[in-house]
């Protein structure tokens, strides 16, 4: 049986993305949100954390940089997209060269988002499974 794939929204509650939300939903994926960092810690410390995070770039209480830091010492692998409110090539850069593992800008096209749900989900599906096999001793 596949796995079903799990969100969070972290999001800064004067811009929310609400239309992400709804490509989320087309594409069937279970969704939660957070409105702070300190509230995306509470979700992420959890022992069945989500497997992707969708975070906007800035938040009431930090950055995308405090939320990639989170997903980081979850308990299982969490893929991080940052989005962001316009293209910025600097931001882009130093999110992806930082191990997030997308930079998405509105309008949020549902074959585009699709696409990167797929991606994240195949790869943080892989990191899990490479965490959770058990390890061979060499002869």
């Amino acid at each position: 049986m596949k796995e079903e794939i799990s969100t969070l929204l972290v999001q800064n509650e004067v811009e929310p993305l609400d239309t992400l939300e709804l490509v989320l939903r087309d594409q069937s994926i279970k969704t939660c949100r957070a409105y702070s960092c300190q509230g995306a810690s509470l979700e992420l410390a959890c022992g069945n954390p989500v497997h992707l995070v969708f975070t906007d770039a800035t938040l009431p209480d930090g950055t995308w940089r405090d939320v990639l830091a989170l997903a980081a010492k979850a308990p299982t692998p969490i893929d991080v997209i940052v989005v962001a409110r316009v293209v910025d090539v600097r931001l882009y850069l130093e999110v992806i060269e930082s191990g997030a593992f997308d930079f998405i800008t509105p309008p949020f096209a549902a074959c585009d988002v699709a696409h990167v749900i797929r991606c994240a989900a195949d790869d943080v599906l892989h990191k899990r499974y490479a965490q959770s096999a058990p390890h061979r001793m060499r002869n």
